[in-house]
């Protein structure tokens, strides 16, 4: 997993969020940092991924009062900042312990604004879960 190419984004459970920032503030770090824009634009841009997601309600929630399946679509959300071709979701049984998470991943993919190639990288016992 480490040795992924430059078009992929992804989420994992060793990539976590800033836990003293609100999902808004995680979100917004990318274009703010790596895209260099100012903090309102960034603030628009990461509200309208999670407005994207279904979940602009967890904005303001910090990382210890989310709930694993907020905390996902937090990291999800910062993943689809990048604006990579592909996105790599590693274990999401282990980040998503609160809810039955094939269904959760698919409906979260099915919202109309996303784009680009979703992959699951999962445990063997597990890949049962995801029609191919």
């Amino acid at each position: 997993m480490a040795a992924l190419p430059d078009d992929v984004a992804r989420v994992a459970l060793d990539l976590p969020l800033r836990a003293n920032l609100s999902a808004l503030d995680n979100v917004a770090l990318i274009p703010l940092y790596q895209r260099h824009l100012d903090a309102a634009e960034a603030v628009r841009q990461a509200l309208a991924v999670l407005d994207a997601l279904g979940h602009a309600d967890i904005a303001p929630l910090r990382d210890p009062d989310m709930t694993p399946a907020q905390r996902f679509v937090t990291q999800l959300a910062r993943a689809l900042m990048l604006k990579r071709p592909r996105l790599v979701i590693d274990r999401p049984g282990a980040m998503l312990y609160d809810v039955p998470y094939p269904e959760f991943i698919k409906r979260l993919a099915a919202q109309p604004a996303m784009t680009g190639t979703w992959e699951i990288f999962d445990f063997g016992w597990n890949q049962a879960l995801y029609p191919q």
